[in-house]
């Protein structure tokens, strides 16, 4: 019964949030209960793992993977969420962007790769990226889509026992694979930022790369063809400022 309450609960949610903007499924997700274990939310990101491997280029480029990789191993090691064995890849594109999928599926082009200076401005792009996987904010929005799509009875018992069935976390991934290039919610991008300065001056990089990267996403989005990341991570002087005052209150 407690379950099926918060089912309705998120149904209204997404009734409500999409009166504010409608088809972004991350908009209102800042305070939904997770009904999808974690065993299924692994499932559910291996299966979108491969079929984003099937619509990307993965690099091949053995020393740039192994740099990516211990990077973000490194700051995983950090982060709230340091149970989930998380995988680094680099897809070889030109598009400037990264994103994560659930359960720890973490994705950076090379594209992007080229306008980062350092590895302290690398760490800052992944450990935002991990922020968005430790707070599940990919895991709500397919979790509201899925209630929206396929509704009460059939989330209900998927969900009932905590787990979900092959069938369900394959029609999930389909999901997931579609919804990782959406705008994310300025709630979902000030959390995942702060998650990313806590790892980062953790595991011993410089947070302020992330301001860095910041002002340069800024000076991007003015141009005629902004990056692909803009339309997915905007950038906004409001997460700059957050971003000072959380470098602030981790050396106090």
């Amino acid at each position: 019964m407690k379950k099926l309450f918060i089912i309705m609960a998120i149904i209204l949610g997404i009734m409500t949030g999409s009166e504010l903007q409608a088809g972004n499924f991350f908009t209102s997700t800042e305070f939904d209960p997770v009904l999808i274990s974690q065993e299924s939310e692994i499932g559910i990101g291996k299966n979108t793992d491969q079929q984003l491997r099937q619509q990307y280029k993965v690099s091949m480029n053995e020393k740039l993977n192994q740099q990516i990789n211990a990077i973000g191993q490194r700051l995983a090691a950090r982060s709230n969420r340091n149970d989930l064995k998380y995988t680094f890849t680099v897809l070889d594109d030109e598009l400037v962007n990264a994103f994560a999928a659930p359960g720890g599926y973490i994705y950076i082009t090379t594209g992007i790769l080229k306008k980062l200076k350092n590895n302290n401005e690398i760490a800052g792009v992944l450990g935002h990226e991990i922020g968005h996987v430790v707070h599940k904010h990919s895991l709500k929005a397919l979790q509201r889509q899925m209630i929206a799509q396929f509704g009460l009875q059939l989330i209900a018992s998927g969900l009932g026992d905590g787990g979900m069935s092959s069938t369900l976390i394959l029609k999930a991934s389909e999901i997931s694979a579609g919804l990782l290039l959406l705008k994310n919610s300025r709630e979902n991008e000030l959390q995942a930022d702060s998650e990313g300065v806590r790892i980062m001056y953790l595991a011993g990089f410089n947070p302020r790369a992330m301001i860095d990267i910041q002002k340069m996403l800024l000076g991007m989005s003015q141009g005629k063809d902004p990056p692909a990341i803009i339309s997915t991570h905007p950038p906004s002087q409001e997460r700059i400022t957050a971003i000072e005052q959380a470098i602030k209150n981790m050396k106090k």
